[in-house]
């Protein structure tokens, strides 16, 4: 999905975030007056977390999309947070020198990379954060394995989009994959014996999990260019397409709905 797109649904729901549940693995490796990067911030909530646990350090949000950073800025400003920053940038040409922080951070924005001359998307990635981590700091990311996904109900118009996102990943060089977060890290220039790979679920069971996650994934599709993309290239037909955002809702509304996936985590040392 092109990320450089939020609409206010997507923006709602990514608000759900927190630092506690999704960078769990890292957070123990926190001190005071580290400088963090978070790439790929999105609206900031993982953010303002982490700026909460380096209060005599800074934490820098760089995100694709004006709008997620526009409420980030206004999330900072209501909860009265003064050692965070926010702009619009490129995750594959960070804008800043090489060495220049302790600690590098992304969650769920590797896969949406595209591949290049230079390797898939999330090895460029990890290539530029890597850049701009300081010697002996840390580069942390978690991504999800689409690979993994088990969901009940499985309705068709869920499992033709899940087939979907593959298929455009695949097309755009773009890789899915935080089971190979080992690999992509080697690739990037990192150490294997400095690479520390590990995994956790994404679980949505309950009824306001449901909700969020069936909203988003319906949000995203609405909002982005992917249902049009895959018709074009043949993956999928106009109206099969057009019913994918329904199903999504639909999957939500079942009281037996469940869905988990497994995120791959990967903590690089520099």
């Amino acid at each position: 999905m092109d990320m450089r797109t939020y609409n206010q649904a997507m923006i709602a729901s990514y608000t759900r975030r927190t630092a506690a549940e999704y960078s769990a693995y890292m957070l123990p490796l926190l001190k005071p007056s580290m400088r963090v990067l978070d790439v790929g911030c999105g609206p900031g909530t993982i953010t303002l977390d982490l700026a909460a646990r380096v209060p005599e350090g800074s934490v820098t949000g760089i995100d694709a999309s004006s709008s997620a950073v526009e409420h980030a800025r206004a999330l900072a400003v209501q909860r009265g947070v003064t050692n965070t920053s926010f702009s619009v940038g490129d995750v594959l040409r960070l804008p800043f020198d090489d060495d220049s922080f302790d600690v590098v951070h992304a969650h769920q924005v590797l896969g949406h990379l595209p591949g290049g001359e230079d390797g898939p998307g999330p090895v460029r990635g990890l290539r530029e954060m890597r850049r701009v981590c300081k010697p002996g700091g840390i580069v942390c990311a978690r991504e999800v394995e689409w690979a993994s996904v088990v969901m009940y109900p499985r309705l068709q118009g869920v499992s033709e989009c899940i087939a979907l996102l593959q298929s455009l990943a695949i097309n755009a060089g773009k890789a899915m994959a935080g089971g190979r977060a080992r690999e992509f890290a080697r690739r990037a220039g990192f150490e294997p014996e400095k690479i520390l790979a590990s995994a956790a679920p994404c679980t949505y069971a309950n009824a306001d999990d449901r909700s969020w996650w069936g909203e988003n994934m319906a949000s995203r599709l609405e909002a982005s260019s992917d249902l049009r993309r895959g018709v074009e290239l043949g993956f999928v037909t106009e109206e099969v397409a057009a019913g994918m955002p329904s199903a999504w809702r639909e999957w939500a509304k079942s009281e037996d709905g469940f869905y988990c996936a497994i995120d791959g985590q990967v903590v690089c040392t520099k």
